[in-house]
């Protein structure tokens, strides 16, 4: 039998063809909604397996998320050819019964290894926090609108989660697991990790009490990231010797230093009531950079094992 790792990376594989085909279908009347349509369709069919294809998980309950992963990726996107309410949030829940067993396999790792590999924790945080892009999933395609929440802001805080929450900490885990017999700055690693962390409830305070809070966790989230932006290229890149995986971490070390200037940006102007960029301007310039110049060329050399290191 072929390993859950290599059945995950061709979901992925094959979840590129599913995505290339929905670019020729429509799923709304929105051009910005089509395109946020088009990153979450992504994220569910390539961005997910990839990021469980290098957790490399031995128990039976992941063996489980990276078999039923392609059938709730294809009943979400289904989901989303359904006029919006019951039965597209019933199609896009299979989506987020995923996602908890995603978090039940993180924290089953977390209880049994606890917080003394910080490579480890931060892979384990990025499983438990996928459930709640799940969550908003199914409140989008239910129709419905919680805290007086735009549907924008609602998808948009599910592809955060997706992007962010899921895939971010289980990149920041995989550059720690490089670096974890070499000599690096590792109160650095762990600053970096601290924030990518924390900053998650931050934004999501922002978005629900204070956009100032907001501010304060898009500081976090990009001080975080720039670190591991600087261990990427000083430290892990010299690392690995195919020319095509370091240019592909290049791009997204820069990719995500670009992609949180504009996120700092639009908090800035959502705390000072300033226009500066607009969501569909984040949409077409900050979300499509971290979805696929950071999140995305940072799992694929992962996802091929390029350099030789033990957990």
């Amino acid at each position: 039998m072929k390993s859950c790792q290599t059945i995950a990376k061709r979901s992925a594989a094959g979840g590129v063809v599913v995505w290339l085909i929905t670019l020729l279908l429509t799923t709304s009347n929105s051009e910005q909604a089509e395109l946020v349509h088009k990153v979450v369709f992504w994220a569910v069919l390539v961005v997910v397996p990839l990021g469980l294809s290098v957790v490399a998980d031995e128990s039976a309950l992941y063996k489980l998320v990276v078999f039923a992963q392609p059938v709730a990726a294809l009943l979400t996107v289904s989901s989303f050819f359904v006029e919006k309410g019951v039965l597209s949030a019933v199609l896009a829940s299979a989506w987020l019964i995923l996602n908890i067993l995603v978090a039940l396999l993180g924290l089953m790792r977390l209880t049994s290894q606890g917080f003394q590999r910080i490579e480890e924790f931060s892979i384990d945080v990025g499983l438990l926090y996928l459930p709640v892009a799940g969550a908003w999933l199914v409140i989008y395609r239910l129709g419905v609108q919680p805290f007086n929440y735009g549907e924008m802001i609602i998808l948009l805080t599910a592809v955060h989660f997706h992007f962010a929450g899921f895939a971010t900490p289980i990149i920041a885990g995989m550059c720690g697991r490089v670096l974890a017999h070499r000599n690096y700055p590792r109160r650095g690693f762990g600053l970096s990790v601290f924030a990518l962390v924390a900053a998650m409830p931050l934004v999501a305070a922002g978005i629900t009490f204070s956009p100032w809070i907001g501010l304060v966790g898009a500081l976090l989230l990009t001080a975080g990231l720039l670190m591991l932006a600087v261990l990427t290229i000083g430290w892990i890149r010299p690392l690995i010797t195919s020319r095509a995986s370091r240019a592909l971490l290049l791009i997204g070390a820069i990719s995500s230093c670009a992609a949180m200037v504009l996120a700092c940006l639009y908090a800035y102007s959502l705390a000072t009531q300033t226009l500066i960029i607009t969501i569909p301007g984040m949409a077409m310039t900050h979300g499509l950079l971290n979805a696929f110049g950071f999140v995305t060329c940072s799992l694929l050399v992962w996802s091929q094992r390029v350099v030789d290191f033990r957990r």
